[in-house]
């Protein structure tokens, strides 16, 4: 191997690095996602919901924030993802 091919792996290789370092740089900053927990309970929204899979009513409450389908077994979460919102 010559010096030329050498030279020219350690830039391709430090080009990569310095990507991968701007990248965490750059999610480290943004602000994290929250689950917002609904207002009513579960059971309550199991009735006014329907499955989004199949379009059904026959939902129940699988867990804290989750419903399940009886028709279909889609399992679905009721809160909501957003970012945080910074003051």
């Amino acid at each position: 191997m010559d010096a030329g091919t050498i030279v020219g792996s350690i830039i391709i290789f430090a080009v990569f690095a310095v990507a991968i370092i701007l990248y965490i740089a750059k999610r480290s900053f943004k602000s994290p996602n929250i689950f917002y927990a609904p207002q009513e309970a579960t059971p309550a929204l199991a009735s006014q919901l329907t499955c989004p899979k199949c379009r059904e009513r026959k939902l129940k409450p699988t867990g804290s924030y989750t419903l399940g389908c009886e028709n279909c077994g889609f399992t679905f979460s009721v809160g909501t993802m957003r970012r945080r919102e910074t003051e």
